[in-house]
């Protein structure tokens, strides 16, 4: 279950090892937005020589630049070629630009005689126009496992401002969950929170998220990983309401019942079947 996904610049080296070495579940090398133009070439190359010659232990991908710019078909070979785990697409607004990018992926794969199925997109929805295409972006290939919700872009591009209570927010970030359970892939990915010396503000913001249906969340710092890790995992007397849920559900309709009161809740298909989720996605049913 990935429950935090780190940026790190692609400008270096030092701090690809930093984010490697952190508790992160997954790292993003930054090839987009923490990159100069006139550094693009040689981030790329440093990024792609250092997973050459290192084999991380957990998944890295590349935020590469947007499929408007003249950098995205290198960056996705790069990435391709140096083995990372996939891309993170910014600016994803249109299914076919996806599905376009997705197919080339597909022949950068087969030329380096990798899976076909080894490789993920994540398209990042971070901008009106993306948010209300969601449901088809989400849809348009089946490398696209996440979408991930930008939330500091997006306000720009509807001119709102951002406050502490997020409402602002609220229906682009509903959006997303909703067009990701309609499509059939994975919960979201929520945005990054940027101050990093507010800490209670980044555990308010990831419990909306939680709450909202994302199941992880960007990060620009390790120092919030553990908040975010905290939040993003079930608690065990979570687990252990849903297993008693399970069991005894199980019991119960294997006499015939479908509707039983567990811990004075009532218990039918749709709450053991939320239960059953939650004990697959840690590995325990």
């Amino acid at each position: 279950m990935k429950r935090s996904y780190l940026f790190v610049p692609a400008t270096s080296t030092r701090m690809y090892e930093k984010a490697l070495a952190s508790e992160a579940d997954c790292v993003i090398f930054d090839l987009e937005d923490a990159v100069a133009l006139s550094e693009k070439q040689e981030a790329r190359e440093r990024a792609k020589v250092f997973l050459e010659n290192n084999q991380p232990e957990k998944d890295v991908l590349i935020r590469i630049n947007d499929v408007n710019t003249p950098f995205w078909r290198e960056d996705l070979e790069a990435a391709i070629v140096a083995g990372a785990s996939g891309v993170v697409v910014p600016k994803a607004e249109y299914a076919n630009s996806m599905k376009m990018l997705c197919e080339t992926a597909l022949v950068f794969l087969e030329r380096q005689n990798r899976d076909l199925h080894s490789f993920v997109v994540l398209p990042l929805i971070e901008t009106a126009r993306g948010v209300q295409f969601a449901y088809e972006i989400a849809g348009a290939h089946y490398m696209i496992k996440r979408l991930v919700f930008g939330s500091i872009d997006y306000s720009l591009d509807v001119d709102c401002e951002l406050t502490d209570d997020g409402i602002e927010l609220l229906y682009a970030r509903s959006q997303v969950v909703n067009a990701s359970k309609a499509a059939g892939i994975g919960s979201p990915v929520d945005a990054v929170y940027p101050d990093l010396a507010n800490e209670p503000g980044l555990i308010n913001e990831s419990q909306r998220a939680r709450r909202l249906g994302y199941k992880a969340k960007l990060a620009i710092h390790p120092k919030q990983l553990q908040p975010i890790h905290e939040i993003f995992s079930p608690g065990q007397m979570e687990l252990d309401e849903a297993l008693e849920i399970v069991n005894a559900f199980e019991a119960a309709e294997q006499q015939g019942i479908a509707s039983i009161a567990v811990g004075n809740k009532l218990v039918d298909y749709p709450v053991y079947k939320k239960a059953k989720a939650l004990l697959l996605s840690v590995g325990l049913s």
